[in-house]
């Protein structure tokens, strides 16, 4: 497929899902001159299937894959819902304070809750009751799939995933972030009736989504739905929320212009307005990576000073001896005893070989192929 072919099949999907939240009728006409597979496949990169089909819909017969696509979505909602009521019910009984995040909460921002897909449930809990809250899980017939390796532990059963997060932020990582929220509680209300169930204020929930997607921005990219998570916000809070507090707040933060950009890129881009060339090369950082980034930014993001060749060797040292911070972080052991550092350094490759052989594969291929190239950064 050419990169015009690309061009265009993004741009029917912008207009589809432009049409689906702000609740318009897409031009018959258009529709049929689109390919039907290739927007859907790219829609479903950037789990933006069902809002797409949503639009589509109004206007045409949905053909079989976006038919399933959009009922795919309709029954993971349900028992995402269903799942996550169980889980904050045994919350309750058990006195943890627990906050909803993310998706939780946008999906009751779009005109239709299915529109905004979801990967898991993610909920922050009292930190001092993880173990509690690993009984509680599994009681409710939930596999541990990861426990106390870093801030969030995370649960399957099924095609229903819970990652719960003990904090919002790895101080390693984002200590900028992690910072802010260390007294994350003082910045909770009450939600509702529920004891222990907790909220952001609205501008504290803005915030929140603009310090996890700056996470995923800054490093391996994020795609198209996240951009589409600040359109549908401003739509529904962005005249009632405290603008003062909000620009106090981010410049702590150090996001206060990525907010302004990633708003106005959103806002012209939802309601179809004319880009600048350096907003058209912005958004297309946004659809060049799926939901959860791509291998290339995560160089283009993290050496952004370099040329190709000293990023893929700077790239290459840091897979093949990791850092002080990568060692406290996930070989806490390593950490604490440097006499074991060649060991590991002998270990990884061999492990990856044998249980990430597919990945490191994709992960040379990639590094092979990278050019470097301008990509959009907010200081």
């Amino acid at each position: 497929m050419s990169q015009n072919d690309n061009n265009a099949n993004a741009k029917d999907l912008l207009y589809l899902v432009s049409c689906a939240v702000n609740e318009d009728k897409p031009s018959p006409e258009r529709c049929a001159t689109m390919d039907m597979d290739a927007v859907l496949e790219l829609a479903k990169h950037h789990m933006l299937s069902a809002a797409a089909a949503f639009a589509l819909e109004t206007t045409m017969a949905l053909p079989a894959s976006w038919k399933d696509a959009k009922a795919t979505a309709i029954r993971r909602l349900i028992l995402f819902d269903s799942e996550r009521a169980r889980v904050t019910r045994a919350l309750e009984e058990n006195g943890i304070w627990y906050l909803p995040l993310k998706g939780c909460i946008l999906k009751d921002y779009y005109p239709k809750a299915a529109m905004r897909e979801m990967t898991d449930n993610d909920i922050l809990c009292d930190g001092s009751r993880m173990e509690d809250i690993r009984s509680i899980m599994t009681g409710l017939g939930y596999e541990c799939a990861l426990f106390g390796r870093t801030n969030h532990d995370v649960y399957h059963k099924s095609v229903v995933s819970f990652e719960i997060h003990s904090t919002l932020f790895v101080p390693l990582k984002a200590p900028v972030f992690s910072a802010y929220y260390e007294n994350i509680t003082d910045r909770l209300v009450r939600n509702g009736g529920n004891a222990f169930g907790c909220r952001f204020t609205d501008e504290d929930f803005y915030i929140h989504v603009l310090c996890h997607m700056y996470k995923h921005y800054s490093n391996a990219g994020i795609g198209l739905k996240a951009l589409l998570d600040i359109y549908v916000i401003d739509r529904k809070k962005g005249q009632s929320m405290d603008r003062g507090y909000l620009d106090r707040e981010l410049e702590k933060l150090e996001l206060k212009s990525f907010e302004q950009e990633v708003r106005v890129l959103a806002v012209k881009t939802f309601s179809m307005q004319p880009l600048s060339d350096e907003e058209q090369k912005h958004l297309m950082y946004f659809i060049n990576s799926n939901s959860f980034g791509m291998f290339s930014n995560v160089l283009a993001n993290c050496l952004h000073n370099d040329d190709s060749k000293k990023a893929k060797r700077r790239y290459l040292l840091g897979r093949f001896f990791p850092d002080e911070d990568f060692l406290q972080l996930y070989y806490p052991t390593v950490y604490r005893h440097r006499i074991l550092y060649p060991f590991l350094v002998l270990y990884r490759p061999f492990k990856g070989l044998f249980t990430k052989r597919k990945a490191l594969l994709m992960e040379y291929h990639n590094l092979k192929k990278f050019k470097k190239t301008n990509v959009p950064h907010s200081d």
